[in-house]
């Protein structure tokens, strides 16, 4: 078992991969390995911001307000630790 959950970090590769990126477009996203649901899926987003690895924004996108996710600076360099083991 590591030290950062496994589902956290799948979310965050995505996130980096399509920032800024809404929760909804991870959970309906076929082609990526993240199999949750959409609710569970927001309460890693949840658990993610709480912990300073993604900043959140709302935002208009196509007449709609919608949440946009990034990531922040630790949750970059949380990434790139992660890539040198």
């Amino acid at each position: 078992m590591g030290l950062v959950d496994e589902r956290k970090v799948q979310v965050l590769v995505y996130i980096r991969e399509n920032e800024p990126v809404t929760g909804y477009a991870i959970a309906s996203d076929k082609e990526n390995d993240i199999n949750y649901t959409q609710s569970y899926i927001y309460d890693v987003l949840g658990e993610l911001e709480s912990e300073g690895m993604i900043e959140v924004a709302d935002r208009e996108s196509e007449g709609r307000q919608r949440t946009f996710y990034r990531l922040t600076e630790n949750g970059n360099l949380l990434l790139e630790a992660l890539d040198r083991e």
